[in-house]
C-alpha cells in the first residue's frame, strides 16, 4: 500500500504539473483510417504507438508501425498497396488497458509496469487523455531528490537496538 503521503507527493500538480495529458494533445487515429494514414501519422509523433478511437471518441485499440509492417509483409515481398486498402481496425491490437481518472495509484503504477502508457476513460469508453510511464517517473525523480526537505529519516532498526539495550 502507498503511503497517503508518498501518493500526494506524486500527485502533485503544483509541483509536477498534469498527471495526465489530455486527449486532445494526444496523437491518434480513427478505426476506419487506412493504414497510410496510421503510417504518417506515427512517423511524425514521439510515441511509438498510439490510440485507435472510434467515431463517438472511444477507444478501440492501439496501433503500431511494427503492426503496419506486419500487416503488409508477404513470405517474399512488401505489400504497399495494402496500406491504402487494409484499415486501422484490422490491424490494431483491441486488446486495450484503460482507467478511469480515479484509479487508485498504486493500480495505475502496476499497470504501466507492464504499459508504456494508459488511456483514460470515462465509463463510456470515451477517451479523455493518457498516463505514462515517463511522467509517473519523472515524479518518482522529483520525489526521491526533494523527500529529504519534507521528511526527516531514521532507520527503523536503530530505535530497536536502542530500545533493546534499555
Amino acid at each position: 500500500m502507498i503511503s497517503s503521503e508518498v501518493a500526494g507527493l506524486l500527485l502533485d500538480n503544483e509541483a509536477c504539473g498534469d498527471l495526465m495529458i489530455h486527449g486532445e494533445n494526444v496523437a491518434n487515429v480513427h478505426c476506419s483510417n487506412n493504414l497510410n494514414h496510421a503510417f504518417l501519422v506515427l512517423s511524425q509523433v514521439k510515441y511509438s504507438v498510439i490510440p485507435v478511437l472510434d467515431s463517438k471518441s472511444r477507444i478501440k485499440g492501439l496501433i503500431s508501425i511494427p503492426m503496419i509492417i506486419k500487416a503488409i509483409t508477404e513470405i517474399d515481398a512488401i505489400r504497399y498497396d495494402k496500406m491504402e486498402t487494409l484499415t486501422v481496425e484490422e490491424v490494431m491490437d483491441s486488446n486495450v488497458q484503460t482507467i478511469r481518472p480515479w484509479t487508485d495509484l498504486e493500480d495505475i503504477l502496476n499497470y504501466l509496469i507492464d504499459h508504456n502508457f494508459l488511456c483514460v476513460t470515462e465509463d463510456d469508453g470515451k477517451f479523455i487523455g493518457i498516463i505514462t510511464r515517463k511522467e509517473i517517473l519523472t515524479r518518482v525523480n522529483h520525489l526521491v531528490h526533494g523527500i529529504h526537505r519534507l521528511y526527516k529519516f531514521e532507520k527503523i532498526e536503530e530505535k530497536e537496538e536502542v530500545a533493546s539495550e534499555r
